[in-house]
């Protein structure tokens, strides 16, 4: 879920930055094309896809054989890349949609203006002055989509066979194990709740105005 979260919000941003600075040309309408995508294509259909269609015309199929991150680092991450990837390109698309339209926002404010006016660079006005305020709605989403980050890792973990919370209750669940099944939805509610916690505290370091 953290890894998801962090190829969504790096793929959302980028895309989105692209598509608000350079608006209605070719790079926007590809990134809003993109987007539409993400948001149309189901995770876990994408998942079996990536499962299934390069064994067959490639002969390649994702590792199968979990190290643990203790044992080896970077064995463990490259397990985890590629359901990361599938699931966080999907939860990419409404960061995009989000992120362009608040950078959009931003661009046309009055300071913005004020700093085209100084001479400074494209570079230092979108990434130093405006994108620390369009991030604000971004930050939001996350802490909306956080229960999709969390409880949909446990169809990703069933497809790709990750020996994780997710594919311990998708086995529960099988099983009519209930007392697994409320323990590991208490767990979920928590991480969804401290995440939130997270965002919240955010908010503050992204707007200086709220601090207290």
């Amino acid at each position: 879920a953290a890894l998801t979260i962090l190829v969504s919000v790096v793929l959302g941003v980028a895309i989105g930055i692209v598509s608000a600075v350079r608006q209605d040309t070719a790079s926007d309408y590809i990134g809003r094309i993109l987007a539409i995508l993400a948001l149309s294509v189901p995770y876990f259909g994408l998942a079996v896809l990536v499962v299934v269609l390069p064994s067959i015309y490639f002969k390649w199929t994702p590792v199968w054989t979990y190290v643990a991150f203790s044992a080896d680092p970077l064995a463990n991450l490259k397990i985890m890349l590629i359901p990361a990837l599938v699931f966080g390109v999907t939860r990419a698309g409404p960061i995009m949609r989000i992120m362009r339209s608040a950078l959009l926002d931003v661009l046309r404010q009055d300071y913005i203006r004020t700093a085209w006016s100084k001479g400074l660079g494209e570079r230092t006005i979108v990434l130093r002055h405006a994108l620390k305020n369009a991030m604000i709605p971004v930050i939001s989403l996350i802490g909306l989509q956080a229960p999709l980050y969390i409880g949909g890792s446990v169809i990703i973990e069933s497809i790709f066979r990750l020996p994780g919370v997710g594919l311990f209750f998708f086995e529960a669940l099988t099983r009519l194990d209930y007392p697994v099944v409320q323990s590991v939805n208490l767990i979920i509610a928590a991480m969804v709740v401290g995440l939130n916690l997270l965002i919240d505290l955010s908010y503050a370091f992204l707007d200086p105005r709220i601090r207290y």
